[in-house]
């Protein structure tokens, strides 16, 4: 089966809504129910959009229908580009300004995406800005499905699909240290030279083990030959829910540099001093998707979030 240029021509958005419906309820009849529609014609339109495709995208059985590999590959581009649609019929009802949306990590909020605000010149020209924060993979999913237009941060590669890659734009902003802290009151507050060993008989709360910050807090103790310690908690919270931690019950905590500037509980901890334990900073990209990149709006974040890493250095 080869693709059909003719075919693709007549395709519409509903012939792609379609195959997020086959996903959500394993049925054309109840596909075909939801639209009113015949179910010759429901499989009419699943033809349709395999002819145009040049591969099989729905695979049929005496259970129901799903997506083969391929129709979920479609079905996640397919998601992008409707969520892109529904941006702009919104745009276009409302009329400018631009908004841009922008999934981030909650550490960035505090400071980088200020100073971009600033070097843009927000208040003065008419975009808008949406700013959600959260997880790496949720928000690397958000600018996968149309959620956001870009997304400032870390970027796990090893958590995203092989056939995503090239859909991808990353520009590398800046690098975020990493540093092992505790409350004022922890018996290793003021300490010189702590060994790493010591490490292990203090109780620790850390990020989930998917985590950037996890993972070159481990690998840091396993390339001294050590295991790393077993963490007491383990959460997903920005910088100040550990460092409340940290004050409260005197745990000891992972936390981006950062965050002993700009969040307003970190006069309460202090960071430890393990000279033998080298953390790998965490690198933060501007990432869009490729359709995306070159956007006006999109352009212009993109230069102002080089600005205020450069005006102010590593992070």
């Amino acid at each position: 089966m080869t693709p059909s240029s003719l075919y693709l021509d007549r395709l519409r958005l509903r012939h792609l809504r379609l195959l997020e419906m086959v996903d959500r309820s394993g049925s054309l009849r109840e596909v075909a129910d939801q639209l009113n529609l015949t179910q010759p014609a429901i499989s009419q339109m699943v033809k349709d959009l395999e002819v145009a495709f040049g591969v099989p995208l729905v695979a049929r059985s005496a259970r129901g229908a799903s997506l083969t590999a391929a129709g979920r590959h479609a079905l996640q581009r397919a998601r992008a580009g409707l969520a892109t649609f529904e941006h702009l019929a919104s745009e276009l009802r409302t009329v400018p300004p631009a908004l841009v949306r922008i999934g981030t990590n909650p550490t960035l909020s505090y400071d980088l995406l200020p100073r971009a605000m600033h070097e843009l010149r927000l208040i003065e020209s008419d975009m808008r800005i949406q700013i959600v924060a959260g997880v790496v993979s949720a928000m690397m999913q958000g600018l996968l499905d149309g959620s956001f237009d870009c997304y400032v941060g870390r970027i796990e590669w090893d958590l995203v699909p092989a056939g995503t890659l090239p859909l991808l734009r990353a520009t590398p902003l800046t690098g975020t240290d990493l540093t092992l802290a505790c409350s004022r009151k922890h018996p290793l507050a003021g300490r010189r030279d702590i060994k790493a060993r010591e490490l292990l008989d203090w109780p620790w709360a850390l990020t989930t083990p998917e985590t950037s910050n996890r993972t070159s807090f481990d690998s840091a103790f396993r390339n001294l030959g050590l295991p790393p310690p077993e963490p007491k908690i383990e959460m997903i919270g920005d910088p100040s829910a550990f460092i409340s931690m940290a004050t409260q019950i005197d745990v000891l905590i992972c936390i981006p540099r950062i965050a002993f500037r700009t969040v307003r509980g970190a006069v309460d901890i202090l960071p430890l001093d393990v000279k033998e334990l080298e953390l790998s900073p965490i690198l933060t990209h501007f990432l869009t998707l490729k359709e995306t990149e070159e956007l006006p709006e999109i352009c212009l974040l993109r230069a102002a979030m080089r600005r205020a890493v450069g005006n102010n250095g590593e992070l």
